[in-house]
């Protein structure tokens, strides 16, 4: 008996361990992101209640901002932030008014104090086209359009920012993260479509 005991004692005590160890593992991912994905407000208030960025690579499994926004809801936290080079990402914005807004990628720089950025210098500096003047559309999630940061745009790998600007004045920022490509070659699709075709 004193067996039977000692076994559903050690038994509950493994179960017990590996709980902590899952919770202590899944906070400590979130703790890794550091300052990545989280909007930096540079007014003193902003109408912008939360931000959600959505993967558009056509070659990853990533959840679509219907399921994002269903999950994770708006926050001043992105789920995602981190986005590989030459893809591109949606931005969407919960704001409570229906302002345009004029988005900006940015090459990250830790001395630039971004509260007084001008729009000049953010066009000049940008990596990619602005999504200039636009309003979030309400219909869908607060969308504001696409980013890519691109090889032929002398992107590189990095940490970069979105910069929002509205009326001119920088309202927030987030830092995002670009990594290498996992882009299949095109050697590598025409690979797989053979491999389709030849199954029909």
């Amino acid at each position: 008996m004193k067996r039977v005991v000692f076994i559903i004692c050690a038994v509950v005590m493994c179960v017990m361990c590996t709980s902590c160890l899952d919770r202590k593992g899944s906070s400590s991912k979130k703790e890794d992101r550091g300052d990545y994905g989280k909007l930096e407000y540079l007014s003193g208030s902003t109408i912008i209640k939360g931000i959600q960025l959505e993967h558009q690579s056509i070659w990853k499994d990533e959840p679509e901002i219907d399921q994002i926004v269903k999950e994770h809801g708006f926050s001043n936290t992105s789920e995602y932030y981190e986005f590989e080079i030459d893809e591109w990402f949606a931005v969407y914005i919960d704001c409570i008014t229906n302002d345009t807004f004029t988005v900006y990628v940015v090459k990250y720089d830790e001395k630039t104090d971004y509260r007084y950025m001008t729009e000049d210098e953010a066009k000049t500096t940008c990596i990619d086209k602005s999504l200039e003047d636009k309003a979030p559309d309400k219909n869908n999630y607060g969308d504001m359009g696409n980013f890519s940061v691109d090889k032929d745009d002398g992107g590189k790998i990095g940490d970069y920012v979105l910069v929002v600007f509205r009326m001119g004045r920088p309202e927030v920022m987030m830092k995002i993260k670009i990594v290498p490509s996992t882009a299949p070659s095109a050697s590598e699709v025409k690979e797989e479509l053979q491999k389709m075709k030849d199954n029909e």
